[in-house]
């Protein structure tokens, strides 16, 4: 819920800073971290039913509509996970075509979907987009050398060190934990660096 609540403020600040100056770039920004705010709002939710299911009822079906419930908020947040990358992919391309942008998304939500280990095909692609995006910021802080785009930068590139630990979570708690942690320092950071640029405004 931590992150549901940080993402979702980095969402609407990223639209906040799109009324200010109608940048088209701030508007998928802001929508792609709604997507990912929505991700961490279903699995929470999900996750607090069955764990208060399985609290007060601990029979054969009470665990199976548990099973069904935590399943369901998996599969809920690796999907909005992956539309919130896809559109944040899509913001760099810097083109403005609907179609372009739903191929791509249906491209990946099925490679997504149809494998056979999707835990970790869903870490592998976030892992993959992530990377394609920090190297946008990356080329973007080379152009200008501004501490912001700096920030975002460092950011994203904690948000994919965050996801290619969790690859090795499955078995691991520590990876899960340092996973976390990485990824509430660049949300973080994103954060406190959309508060500034609004500031300046």
């Amino acid at each position: 819920m931590i992150f549901f609540a940080i993402t979702l403020l980095v969402g609407a600040y990223a639209l906040r800073i799109y009324k200010l100056a109608g940048q088209r770039q701030s508007k998928l920004f802001g929508i792609s971290f709604l997507f990912i705010s929505a991700a961490y709002f279903v699995q929470s939710i999900l996750n607090f039913a069955a764990s208060y299911s399985m609290a007060e009822e601990c029979s054969m079906r009470s665990m199976t509509a548990v099973h069904s419930l935590s399943n369901f908020g998996i599969y809920s947040h690796m999907i909005l996970f992956i539309t919130g990358l896809v559109t944040l992919a899509y913001m760099t391309l810097k083109i403005k075509n609907i179609n372009a942008y739903a191929l791509f998304l249906a491209a990946i939500l099925a490679v997504l979907l149809l494998s056979s280990n999707k835990l970790y095909f869903f870490y592998a692609l976030s892992s993959i987009l992530l990377i394609y995006i920090s190297f946008y910021y990356l080329e973007n802080y080379l152009k200008s050398r501004k501490m912001s785009t700096l920030i975002v930068f460092t950011a994203f590139l904690f948000l994919l060190f965050g996801k290619i630990h969790f690859i090795f979570s499955i078995d691991h708690g520590t990876f899960y934990v340092a996973g976390h942690l990485l990824e509430f320092v660049a949300y973080t950071l994103i954060l406190i660096n959309l508060i500034d640029v609004i500031r300046r405004k």
